[in-house]
């Protein structure tokens, strides 16, 4: 019996593991989330890519990863009862048509339902068309700091 059981868990072992390394092949991604970010933007978040949801818009016109705060350490920590937003994009074609507000609505009413305190995410500090959607939708700057690269990121957060 206690061969069967182990016999289980080495399969189980070796498919979560194969599940893992396929989540964190970009090629798993969808296009969209594909053609938003680059190979190395995509690929810097593969530690935490098991942990995360991802959160489809309208007509998947728009996506993004909901990973829970508790499981990041390179964020600021707000507290533990969160969600960070990553890899949120809207088809090219679509911006400005409102899918972005629809999935943010979207993830705001989850997180709610899920009892979480706050939203927190990154963003370039010039791309003003995503900051001017999330200042619409009521995030707020709780950080402002340069990446390895010397580009500015802003963090900015929503409580619940």
């Amino acid at each position: 019996m206690l061969f069967i059981i182990l016999i289980i868990l080495v399969i189980l072992l070796f498919y979560l593991i194969r599940i893992q390394e396929n989540f964190t092949d970009s090629s798993i991604h969808s296009d969209l989330v594909n053609s938003c970010f680059s190979k190395n933007e995509i690929n810097s978040f593969n530690d935490y890519y098991k942990f995360s949801k991802i959160i489809y818009g309208k007509h998947k016109k728009s996506v993004c990863y909901l990973t829970p705060t508790n499981v990041l350490n390179e964020i600021p920590i707000l507290t533990w009862n969160g969600y960070y937003i990553n890899n949120f994009c809207v088809d090219m074609s679509y911006r400005r048509k409102g899918y972005g507000t629809e999935l943010l609505n979207k993830i705001i009413n989850i997180s709610k339902k899920e009892q979480k305190d706050h939203l927190i995410l990154q963003v370039g500090d010039k791309n003003n068309s995503a900051k001017q959607l999330y200042y619409k939708m009521g995030f707020i700057d709780n950080f402002k700091g340069a990446d390895k690269n010397n580009n500015i990121k802003l963090f900015l957060v929503k409580y619940l």
